[in-house]
């Protein structure tokens, strides 16, 4: 059976993957190069100016060939300006270089005075469309995520199972799937769920977490400005005028960044009341 370029696993499409793509930091993924190889196409078609012959203009034609030296390491003398040529040469690094290299040349051509605003718009999107863990500012690609909420979000996961913790895991799964999809308030919604979640497990009478932490309190150590700095922090999201109730509200916008933090804090939080049930 042939391999399909397009192919999503299993468990990314369901959102069985405890790290959605926005923390997948050193990893490209295949939809991503298939974007960029269809907005340098479009770019390269639009830049066709002598049609008898398919010769891209002149400035495009020194955009093409820079990248063809300096990033593809070919001789000068084998340059072709031609549009078939300088499709087929992009689009075989677009699709076999690793990520670094990859990056560089986006990089490269992003900064590049022969590329339009049209093209660099194009190759930035497709970081966006494709919720990659990195984005273009600045004509730099840099990361929106970072390793330790990356590994906050898998040890909440081995926590959860390791502590029969399902309710929880559910919304974790379920936070990273809206990551996933682009679905910001709905992904903070979810990622507030899994603590509730967990604090109705150690104590299943309690209403708010408030209620959960000072069961905990009473039977192990527990810091009180520990305490209440996550006091705080639920309060501010569970608030009338926090951020679970103004998902909604236009003046209260959501963005990734949003999402992105609040599924790390919430999945560290689920983490620390999974370690502090166990003293019980």
């Amino acid at each position: 059976m042939p391999a399909d370029e397009g192919y999503i696993p299993f468990s990314q499409r369901n959102g069985f993957s405890p790290i959605p793509p926005q923390l997948q930091l050193g990893e490209v993924s295949d939809e991503q190069r298939r974007l960029l190889n269809y907005a340098w196409d479009r770019e390269v078609d639009r830049r066709q100016h002598n049609q008898a012959y398919q010769l891209v203009d002149d400035a495009m034609k020194e955009l093409a060939k820079d990248a063809f030296v300096y990033h593809f390491h070919g001789s000068p003398a084998k340059f072709s300006a031609t549009k078939n040529s300088i499709k087929q040469t992009f689009e075989r690094f677009i699709h076999v270089e690793d990520i670094g290299s990859l990056f560089d040349l986006v990089e490269f051509i992003i900064r590049h005075d022969g590329a339009s605003l049209r093209l660099k718009g194009d190759l930035a999107s497709t970081f966006e469309k494709t919720r990659s863990a990195y984005r273009v500012i600045d004509g730099r690609i840099v990361p929106i995520g970072n390793e330790h909420q990356s590994a906050a979000i898998e040890r909440a996961f081995h926590d959860v199972d390791a502590a029969g913790a399902n309710a929880s895991k559910a919304h974790l799964i379920d936070a990273g799937l809206e990551l996933r999809n682009g679905n910001w308030a709905d992904s903070v919604r979810e990622s507030i769920h899994a603590v509730e979640a967990m604090a109705r497990k150690i104590d299943p009478s309690a209403k708010t977490l408030g209620q959960a932490l000072k069961t905990l309190g009473n039977s192990v150590h527990l810091h009180g400005s520990l305490k209440d700095g996550f006091g705080k922090l639920y309060g501010y999201t569970n608030d009338e005028k926090g951020i679970r109730h103004a998902l909604s509200e236009a003046s209260s916008p959501v963005d990734e960044v949003d999402a992105l933090f609040m599924y790390g804090a919430c999945a560290s939080f689920v983490s620390y009341l999974i370690a502090r049930e166990r003293e019980r």
